[in-house]
């Protein structure tokens, strides 16, 4: 359907009808990248969105978004401070919808939280202010990859896919994270602070991420599709993670433009 302003219109019903044609199951646990103004204009919007892939998912799937808020000004002497009830993420509008939705659960890292929604968020989240870098082992990256879960791609490619950094922190790319632990914090709803030693990412080379696009379609670990306007990817995590984290400690370099 088009709207008066020529723009395509597309439902909710229409979104999940894609999702599934693309592969993403009932019972899945996934990790969603999106933009919401590539689908066109949705019914019901950023919201619309996240229920038309809680639809696809079932009551048995959970559902996670990247609500990141570090950035390249974070420093030793410019620590991050976060406060997981009340600060935005840059991630796009579709995560900062599902990350104030009541039953949705935020995990605790300073840098690269995620929020999750379905019987798996609590796992998921938990402990990730434990981890010694944002999306190494513990983290909720890692743990996608443990319960053999997906990364959906609405309209974005993978130069947004986390789960790259995963795989750089895994195989100790030298390049990914600053050498020693900045002093972050956590600032709880209830007034108390944690204390999160934490070795940020370092924001250095360029990374050239898509350009895997061609080999992970013919390896079948990624699926292509559309939704309205969008391009739907559906990538495989432990695949992935199986196949890229010994090429990249083998030869760092290899991720960089």
């Amino acid at each position: 359907m088009t709207g008066p302003s020529g723009v395509p219109h597309i439902s909710r019903q229409e979104i999940a009808c894609a999702l599934r044609a693309c592969g993403l199951l009932e019972g899945d646990t996934v990790l969603v990248h999106s933009s919401l103004s590539s689908l066109g204009h949705v019914d019901g919007g950023a919201d619309a969105v996240i229920d038309a892939i809680l639809d696809t998912l079932g009551p048995e799937g959970t559902a996670a978004f990247p609500t990141l808020t570090g950035s390249a000004e974070l420093s030793d002497e410019n620590p991050p401070v976060f406060r997981p009830d009340v600060d935005a993420c840059w991630t796009g509008a579709i995560p900062e919808a599902a990350r104030k939705r009541p039953n949705a659960l935020r995990s605790l890292g300073p840098t690269h939280s995620v929020c999750a929604i379905g019987p798996s968020a609590p796992w998921l989240t938990e402990g990730h202010e434990g981890c010694l870098t944002p999306c190494g082992a513990g983290s909720p990256y890692h743990k996608l990859w443990q319960a053999a879960g997906k990364v959906l791609f609405i309209g974005v490619d993978l130069s947004c896919n986390t789960l790259f950094h995963h795989v750089e922190e895994m195989a100790k790319a030298p390049y990914v994270c600053v050498e020693r632990p900045v002093a972050a914090k956590v600032m709880l709803p209830t007034g108390e602070s944690i204390d999160v030693p934490l070795r940020i990412h370092a924001y250095g080379p360029r990374r050239d991420y898509p350009k895997f696009e061609p080999e992970l379609l013919q390896r079948g670990i990624l699926t292509v599709s559309t939704a309205g306007q969008a391009r739907l990817r559906l990538l495989r995590a432990r695949p992935f993670c199986e196949l890229m984290i010994p090429r990249v400690a083998a030869d760092p370099a290899i991720l960089l433009a």
